[in-house]
């Protein structure tokens, strides 16, 4: 049984990477990142100069951390940094309690079971901030959910391919 279950799990992974690289050959993020960490200072003043960027939208779950483990401090970091410089927006499909935690410890409005890629929530995030979709930067891991969602409401879009793995203790 143990066997089938695993056969069977490595199907369902072989069948998704096969459906999602063919999506990735059609939806397309405005910008793609090996981590967010890699959007540093110089990245934020042209993302402001070139797009007008004020805020940014982050998804959680394989764009902030990893496998639901704990936000790497390195990733707490680069979130405080972002928001010297623009409106941040915590969006997840899911929730997460010390996510939560964290997001509102740092002022940071945190909103889950977000339903993406559909609009509403979308737009709604934005509207929170402020901002006009156009001037909101969504950075996620999911192409459907995260670059497909935003590029339906003209929302800027960045994709991350890989999340720190360093394992973070919440304080």
């Amino acid at each position: 049984m143990s066997n089938e279950l695993n056969i069977q799990a490595l199907i369902e992974q072989k069948i998704y990477n096969l459906i999602n690289n063919q999506l990735k050959k059609r939806i397309k993020p405005n910008l793609t990142f090996h981590k967010v960490t890699d959007l540093d200072f110089e990245v934020v003043k042209n993302l402001k100069s070139k797009y007008g960027i004020g805020g940014i939208i982050l998804d959680v779950d394989e764009t902030i951390r990893k496998d639901m483990l704990d936000i790497p401090d390195c990733n707490k970091k680069w979130i405080d940094f972002m928001r010297q410089e623009f409106k941040v927006v915590i969006l997840t499909n899911g929730f997460d309690e010390k996510v939560k935690s964290f997001s509102c410890s740092r002022g940071i409005e945190y909103m889950s079971f977000a339903r993406k890629p559909l609009k509403r929530n979308l737009l709604l995030a934005c509207e929170k901030m402020g901002l006009n979709p156009e001037n909101v930067l969504l950075i996620g891991d999911d192409i459907i959910a995260d670059i497909y969602g935003g590029n339906k409401c003209g929302i800027i879009t960045a994709i991350v391919n890989s999340v720190i793995e360093e394992k973070s203790i919440e304080k």
